[in-house]
């Protein structure tokens, strides 16, 4: 009952930070906007441009925000639990250089490509990116271990980025990936959000089902398969639920590393290693996290704008070296 009590608290605090998070990011960013002003505004004829700021550019931003953190926080969580391996990201891993891929492979085939098409192309690629890697790891005497994962990982993200550039240089559409990718989130639209919402539940949805299946895996295998569970069937399941999630991502926000990395690890601190809260709160953390970021790129700078990607980088490489300096002492 202490547990149960415990966990409510802590979730409690967690969604009064998310809260008091997205109001900031609603209220701030290159033009402060009255939130109350717009609330009163709603209800007269005629609408404020502050109102309509609010409402078609900031507003889907800010959503789009929560869904990138919330699929990469979930997508991480569930490749650190298949893996046991707490280094496992999205981003480190191949998975989100696999989606840039087939997203420049899209400019080429059209330059005026639908987002659609686009968000497919991710899927694809953020899968075959996750299959490179798995694939190369088995060939290993130590197979899916932390540092064959880190090492191949790196490897095929670094042939994947470097076949994209290569790609992008010789069809000429380097311009439009790059203004794809490092665009961050300024760019989203009510239609997009309203394209990625329902998969992202459906996914959410997935991953809960197999919450407890994950659970087992990030204890032990053996025990997995000992209790009946059908191990290979789980790993397929997980490992497309991770490719659309980070396609998801991809598509909205670019290549984004260390989000995937960093929820988990904080989510676990919070509720402990039972998936079947640790997928529902990654939602909210992830979604926090990224407001976050997102709102200080709008405002360290303002009237301009620090690239998304460069705020997340300088928040999570110190993360990333802090749990490989832990996993090193032994302490994971």
């Amino acid at each position: 009952m202490n547990t149960i009590s415990h966990f409510k608290k802590r979730l409690a605090m967690i969604f009064i930070a998310f809260l008091f998070a997205l109001w900031l990011s609603l209220d701030n960013g290159a033009a402060t906007i009255s939130l109350w002003e717009v609330i009163t505004d709603l209800f007269s004829d005629t609408k404020k441009s502050g109102t309509l700021t609010l409402l078609e550019i900031r507003l889907p931003r800010v959503i789009g925000a929560i869904l990138v953190g919330a699929a990469l926080g979930i997508s991480g969580s569930m490749i650190q639990g298949m893996t046991k391996n707490p280094l496992a990201d999205p981003g480190l891993l191949g998975i989100t250089a696999g989606a840039s891929l087939m997203l420049t492979v899209g400019y080429v085939i059209s330059a005026s490509i639908s987002f659609v098409w686009l968000t497919f192309l991710s899927f694809v690629g953020a899968l075959g990116g996750i299959v490179l890697v798995i694939g190369f790891s088995l060939f290993s005497r130590e197979k899916l271990s932390t540092f064959t994962l880190l090492l191949v990982g790196s490897s095929v993200t670094m042939f994947l980025l470097a076949l994209s550039q290569g790609i992008g240089l010789l069809f000429n559409v380097t311009k439009n990936v790059n203004m794809w990718t490092s665009g961050g989130l300024s760019a989203i639209t009510w239609q997009q959000i309203a394209l990625i919402m329902p998969i992202l539940l459906v996914a959410l949805g997935i991953g809960m089902v197999f919450s407890k299946e994950i659970t087992l895996l990030s204890l032990d295998e053996n025990l997995a398969i000992a209790l009946g569970q059908k191990v290979g069937r789980t790993k397929l399941v997980l490992m497309v639920l991770i490719a659309v999630l980070t396609g998801l991502a991809v598509s909205l926000a670019g290549n984004m590393a260390f989000v995937g990395l960093m929820i988990p690890h904080l989510v676990r601190l919070l509720v402990g290693y039972d998936y079947k809260r640790i997928i529902p709160v990654s939602i909210l953390v992830g979604g926090l996290f990224m407001m976050i970021a997102d709102l200080l790129s709008r405002t360290l700078n303002r009237p301009y704008e620090i690239p998304l990607v460069a705020i997340v980088s300088i928040i999570g490489l110190p993360f990333f070296l802090i749990i490989v300096r832990r996993q090193k002492g032994g302490a994971l």
